[in-house]
Order: C-alpha cells, then structure tokens, then sequence
C-alpha cells in the first residue's frame, strides 16, 4: 500500500503512545496494610502456640530423659521396676490431680493408666510385671531373663505412656 505524501507528513506528526509513570508500591493501601498485620499476628499465635507447648510438655521430655538415663543405670531390675512405676506415679501428679491419682495401686492403677492413654496397649501381666519388683530375686538364669523382658515390656510401655498420655 503506497501512502500519499500527505498521509506520509501526518504519520511523521503522530508521536508514540506516552505510558504513564508505573504505580508504585508506596504508600501501601489500606487492604495491604491490613494484610500484613493479619500475618503478622497469625505468626505471632503459631510462636505463641510452639512456645507454650513446648512449656506445657517440658514434664514430658524431662521424664523420657530420666527414663533413658535409667537405661544405663548399673541398678538391678528390681530396682529399674520400682523406678520405672516411680516415674510413672510422678509423671501422672504432674498431670492429674493429686487427690485422683496418689492413693491408686495396683489393679487400680493400672486401670488409670489405661484410662489416661486408651490407645496405647499395656503389656498383658503389667499386674505381675509390678508385683515382681516387691518379691525376692529369682535365682534361676530363666528366671532372670524373664524379668529382663518384662521390665523392657515395662519401659517400653512407660516410654509410649508418659509420650501420649491425655488429660
């Protein structure tokens, strides 16, 4: 397509399309300002939320440290026994209250254990497990070895207990 000169001379006199200045970021508006905080705050309750778990649960790790440390204690079973179910009565009056737990023995005991931590499996004699620790040592290699298991059945319980417990 040829133009005429006259149409050249107005398309010389055209002149880009001038674009106005980018919009800046400052100031910000209302809605970005209201963003910010609304993060921010939502920051601040997950910090809060960690902080105060970490508080509330601190009972906790305390207890699986002593746990762990009694691992590597040169105490015989017997003496591992009584400071395992030791553990766990000190453990349960951190959480519970005292008049609740304090006077439980035995079967009743037991029973508030699984109360507290429904999902978690106790060991079958846990009854015989804790009794075992108030009767005279066994003398025989068999015996001994059966009181290693059940006291490792006992820790491990006591391990899952003091983690997942519920109030």
């Amino acid at each position: 397509m040829k133009l005429t000169e006259q149409q050249q001379q107005l398309l010389n006199q055209l002149q880009d399309i001038q674009l106005p200045d980018p919009i800046g970021w400052w100031p910000l508006s209302y809605t970005w300002w209201l963003l910010i905080f609304m993060v921010g705050m939502l920051l601040v309750g997950f910090i809060w939320y960690y902080f105060d778990q970490k508080k509330r649960n601190a009972y906790r790790a305390e207890a699986l440290a002593y746990l762990h440390a009694l691992e590597s204690s040169p105490n015989n079973p017997y003496q591992q026994l009584l400071e395992v179910n030791r553990l766990l009565k000190q453990v349960a009056l951190t959480c519970y209250p005292r008049i609740d737990v304090a006077p439980l023995n035995d079967q009743a005991w037991l029973d508030f254990l699984a109360k507290t931590a429904a999902h978690i499996k106790q060991p079958e004699q846990a009854l015989t497990i804790l009794q075992r620790a108030y009767q005279p040592p066994s003398q025989t290699p068999e015996q001994k070895q059966a009181d290693l298991y059940a006291l490792n059945q006992l820790k491990q319980y006591a391990q899952a207990w003091i983690k997942g417990h519920h109030k």
